[in-house]
């Protein structure tokens, strides 16, 4: 790393630039949630349909960005950045000039290409300009962000599904990437210099991918956070139609509901440093296994019938934030740490399973209400699906612990 590099990762406006930047994927995901039973309504959609929109969303993302994670390390990250906020926009366009399922689709289509190119580049970004203890900061912070983004995106959502109808959403999504590119091509600078990069070839890109999803050191540190974006996908797909549906929530209600999100992300992120720093990397995948079997316990009761209402749900969602705060920034920093010298494919790789996993998740989610919505809620449903994906992620946790010591 470079002397101008780490000046360029230590200051506030790049960290206030690449927290922008990486908040526009999850924008995209969420902004439309309270216009949803409104598009499926007008749009003759059902709801294991509009899952789908948030399904192939995160399935093209996935694909993509493998290619978008070589093309960076070939041909720098600013440029792939830029790319895909263009693709990002001319995508949310098309969802907002949609008349039919099929032209939603496509626009869901486009604007998952365009986003496929941002957060791994991002990462890739944060790896090159930064120090170690930095990284896991910043990524905790995009953690939150992505936490505060599914409240504030639903909020702005609601108020333009009422004022000005569902496809004013996607406008806005337009809108916001336009300014955040022109801020990006004229302030940011590029941090992956011209004799680090490597040309395209992708014998060489399937070659590492295979070893990384095969190494320990990548996948089962990794794998607790893949359990937990797995999750976020589920709630994604089916927390519209529980507080909207099943408890009766306005879009703007729906939006405030999900500040115990953002309250469960910050406590975790503060509580992941706190103890890492007090007590060692370990300790963090130690106690975060313990408090996801916890919550695995809290959602089955959910599924059983023990524990309802709306009160409940949000609380037992606030406690999974602070799993997901407190595990996912060390877990996404010390994976992309084992394969440094390709960082930008690295971070590809990270990226696409981590949203390979929450299209796992919404894609479950939205087939088990096609065949069960008449037997079971969707809230059930959904504890249920989160309540095994916790126990996977406690026990990985609990077996990857020492591979956090040996991490450089």
């Amino acid at each position: 790393m470079g002397e101008n590099q780490t000046a360029t990762g230590d200051t506030l406006f790049f960290a206030f630039l690449v927290l922008f930047i990486g908040s526009i994927v999850r924008i995209g995901a969420s902004i439309y949630l309270p216009a949803m039973p409104l598009i499926a309504d007008e749009l003759s959609i059902s709801t294991s349909m509009m899952s789908n929109t948030l399904t192939v969303y995160f399935v093209v993302f996935a694909l993509f960005t493998l290619v978008a994670g070589m093309l960076s390390d070939a041909y720098g990250r600013k440029r792939i950045l830029m790319s895909g906020m263009f693709f990002f926009m001319l995508g949310a366009s098309v969802c907002a000039l949609s008349e039919s399922y099929e032209m939603l689709m496509t626009g869901r289509v486009i604007q998952a290409f365009g986003a496929s190119m941002v957060p791994g580049t991002l990462m890739a970004m944060i790896r090159d300009a930064c120090k170690d203890i930095r990284v896991v900061s910043l990524m905790g912070w995009l953690t939150v962000l992505s936490g505060l983004f599914l409240v504030a995106a639903p909020i702005i959502g609601g108020v333009l599904t009422h004022f000005f109808g569902w496809s004013s959403n996607f406008w806005f999504l337009s809108f916001f990437t336009s300014m955040v590119l022109l801020l990006t091509f004229f302030r940011m600078e590029e941090t992956h210099p011209e004799h680090a990069r490597v040309p395209v070839s992708l014998p060489q890109a399937a070659k590492i991918s295979g070893s990384m999803l095969t190494s320990p050191s990548f996948i089962l540190v990794l794998f607790p956070v893949i359990s937990f974006y797995a999750i976020q996908g589920a709630f994604l797909a089916a927390v519209p139609f529980i507080l909207m549906g099943e408890y009766g929530l306005d879009p703007v209600l729906f939006g405030i509901s999900n500040v115990n999100i953002v309250i469960g992300l910050f406590s975790g992120r503060y509580l992941g440093m706190y103890i890492m720093k007090k007590y060692g990397t370990i300790s963090v995948y130690r106690y975060g296994a313990f408090l996801a079997i916890f919550v695995a316990f809290l959602f089955m009761m959910i599924t059983l019938g023990y524990i309802s209402g709306l009160w409940s749900f949000l609380i037992i969602a606030g406690i999974f934030a602070i799993v997901f705060g407190m595990m996912a920034p060390l877990g996404m920093k010390t994976s992309l740490t084992a394969f440094r010298s390709v960082s930008g494919m690295a971070a590809a790789v990270q990226s696409s399973t981590l949203f390979a996993a929450s299209a796992i998740g919404s894609a479950a989610v939205g087939m088990l209400i096609h065949y069960f919505e008449h037997r079971f809620s969707v809230e059930s449903i959904f504890a249920l699906v989160s309540a095994l994906l916790c126990l996977i992620a406690a026990g990985v946790a609990l077996k990857s612990r020492t591979l956090l010591q040996q991490a450089p």
